[in-house]
Formats: C-alpha cells, sequence, structure tokens
C-alpha cells in the first residue's frame, strides 16, 4: 500500500475559489483518480489536493512496471503449468475464465 501524500493544510478546501464548473472538471478528475488508484474511493480522494495538473506525471514510469509485471506473470504461469497447476485454477486466481487465462 502506498504512503498517503502530503495533502497540505487541512482547513482549506480544494473548491475555494473556483467556479461551478472548474469545482466540476475538479471532481470528475478525482473520480477519474479514484478509478486508477485502487486503495482509494472517490470520497477517499476528496480534500487530498490530488488535483494533477500534468496527468502525464502519473503516467512516467509505469511503462517499465507494466512489462516487468507482464513478464513476472508469464514467468509464473509458466511455472505453475510446469508443476501441473490446472488453466482453470490459473485463471480464477487472474480473476478470469480458464480459456481467457491460456489465451493470454
Amino acid at each position: 500500500m502506498r504512503d498517503k501524500p502530503y495533502a497540505g493544510p487541512s482547513d482549506t478546501n480544494d473548491f475555494d475559489g473556483l467556479s461551478p464548473d472548474e469545482m466540476a472538471k475538479t471532481l470528475h478528475e478525482y473520480q477519474l483518480l479514484g478509478e486508477c488508484f485502487e486503495t482509494s474511493n472517490d470520497e477517499d480522494m476528496m480534500g487530498k489536493g490530488w488535483a494533477i495538473d500534468d496527468p502525464l506525471s502519473l503516467v512516467k514510469g509505469h511503462g517499465n512496471n507494466l512489462r516487468r509485471a507482464e513478464r513476472e506473470l508469464t514467468a509464473a504461469v509458466a511455472l505453475a503449468r510446469h508443476q501441473g497447476v490446472s488453466w482453470t485454477a490459473i485463471g480464477d486466481a487472474l480473476d478470469m475464465s480458464r480459456a481467457d487465462a491460456r489465451e493470454r
């Protein structure tokens, strides 16, 4: 689980001084971020100052992480199959069907 980032003073509101349109845009950004951070829901994201001016700052570096995770998953599945683990069990572990696990 990641550390909670510093969000600035707690006596401020992320929506202070914003127009209704700006508030709606900021709220939508919180919702989008809440979908990508698995440990936070929309409500948890609010009030933390996580309005991201440069969304690419979240993208940078994840390509390497993704490629590493894919290599590790491929190796883990190969080991599981070598040890006789069924495609059904692998699919269950990956939260997907047997056919999807085998195809992937």
